[in-house]
């Protein structure tokens, strides 16, 4: 083959997919996601889809409440009777059930049902389709494509789908079971590979042909973002590209390492995990290989639900019914203090000046030492706090206690004396050990971390 061919084949596939500016739709003004099985996507027609981010945040604002709540005073009957446990985790979103698969690309999202409906969020002017025949079992779609391609049921059709006008504009049927499919990043062309390996090509809303046959099983079928070159990898690790324009092969190479259990195409580069669970990441463009590295998107398919997972650190709240208890002994002769914690475990603290020791201690002349009515002790003039009051609402004082990898536990206390108060709504303190003069940081109940939603 020419050499300069190679070259220039290779330059242009470096111009893989790799995202086109975001332009997100408006946000529907009634987000009421409807989940029923007997949907009529009709009733869809002509509305605006949902924002990607619009979806999540909507989703969140269901399954998350909010934390002001722990302001809200108990009735009598349940102060000190319950604690309030503050942990974070990353925020986990459930964007839908009955899912069997989607796609995902910067600012759009396609999910494939169970009932043969493909919801779609952040395109440009629908937000629903429905197959054929169900389930959904696959999509190709890509950020600013107009056309979108589905197969489901048998697999014995692939559909495209105008994304504008909620209209399929064509179906094709080659007489075999479609094995996998790639629409192009701005819908100019489709590609399919059916059960016997045969390589089929053409525009997406025309005719289709026959252009080539994979010896071996493929892995992948993916087009170059300006779409002047299709790319399929088999599981012997041969790689072919062809012009879509000219039903031509135009190049072709053996990639070491093989036989493969799966590839898959980020722009110029291809994650590829072997038989033997090997993983490494192949430069299609200067033909070597480099570490594995998978962009981690925060959306995944677990047991037919869409999750999210946000990079953002939330609280979540578990409530312990249980009542409030605090015991402290002191060793006169280790100069420690033993703590029975708010959560029933022992934590030992240095009596000179208050910080968390590690291990454990067992002295024989543990004395008990008495705790005063905001949570705190004095010996010898230092003073040692385990708890800080943070709000009162009339007759009920809010206490915190910070414990590290834990979290915070909140409860309420009848007090003598009324009062109205917070000291910092919205932040919780934690200080290090249990030193009173020790500083105390606030942090917020909010999460600043940025993600989709941003």
């Amino acid at each position: 083959m020419n050499k300069k061919l190679i070259i220039l084949a290779l330059s242009a596939f470096a111009l893989f997919v790799s995202g086109c500016a975001k332009q997100p739709s408006p946000a529907s003004d009634e987000p009421a996601l409807i989940t029923d099985d007997s949907l009529d996507v009709s009733m869809l027609v002509g509305q605006k889809p949902l924002s990607l981010a619009g979806l999540v945040e909507y989703e969140a604002s269901q399954q998350y409440s909010s934390l002001d709540s722990i302001y809200n005073r108990p009735p009598d009957g349940m102060v000190g009777n319950y604690i309030v446990q503050l942990s974070k985790s990353n925020e986990i979103v459930n964007l839908g059930e009955n899912v069997t698969t989607f796609v995902q690309q910067d600012n759009i999202l396609a999910a494939g049902f169970k009932n043969g409906v493909v919801r779609m969020y952040g395109g440009q002017g629908c937000a629903a389709v429905q197959a054929t025949s169900k389930p959904v079992n696959s999509i190709s779609w890509a950020p600013g494509s107009p056309f979108m391609a589905v197969s489901s049921g048998q697999n014995k059709v692939v559909e495209v789908f105008n994304t504008k006008e909620c209209a399929r504009v064509r179906v094709h049927d080659v007489n075999s079971t479609v094995d996998m499919f790639a629409v192009s990043p701005r819908g100019s062309w489709l590609a399919l590979v059916d059960e016997a390996r045969r390589l089929w090509v053409g525009p997406a809303v025309d005719k289709l042909r026959k252009i080539d046959r994979f010896t071996y099983k493929p892995l992948s079928l993916t087009f170059s973002n300006e779409e002047g070159i299709l790319m399929g990898v088999d599981t012997t690790g041969k790689m072919v590209m062809w012009s879509p324009l000219k039903l031509t092969r135009i190049f072709d190479q053996k990639i070491k390492g093989g036989p493969f259990k799966s590839v898959k195409a980020y722009g110029p580069h291809l994650n590829i995990v072997t038989e033997k669970d090997e993983r490494f990441q192949w430069d299609v463009r200067k033909r070597s290989k480099f570490p594995y590295y998978e962009h981690e998107s925060g959306f995944s398919l677990k047991n037919s639900v869409l999750i999210y997972r946000s990079p953002r650190k939330v609280f979540s709240k578990k409530v312990l019914f249980k009542p409030v208890e605090f015991s402290v002994d002191r060793s006169p002769s280790g100069k420690v203090y033993r703590v029975r914690d708010v959560d029933g475990d022992l934590r030992y603290y240095s009596s000179v000046n208050g910080v968390a020791l590690k291990g454990e201690y067992d002295f024989a002349d543990w004395k008990e030492v008495k705790l005063g009515r905001e949570y705190g002790f004095s010996e010898r003039g230092k003073e040692f706090s385990l708890a800080v009051p943070i709000a009162q609402r009339e007759f009920q004082r809010l206490y915190c206690r910070y414990i590290p990898s834990k979290g915070y536990y909140l409860w309420w206390k009848k007090v003598a004396r009324p009062d109205d108060y917070f000291k910092s709504r919205g932040m919780l303190p934690r200080r290090t050990g249990i030193a009173a003069e020790a500083p105390i940081e606030w942090e917020p109940l909010a999460s600043k971390q940025m993600d989709i939603r941003d």
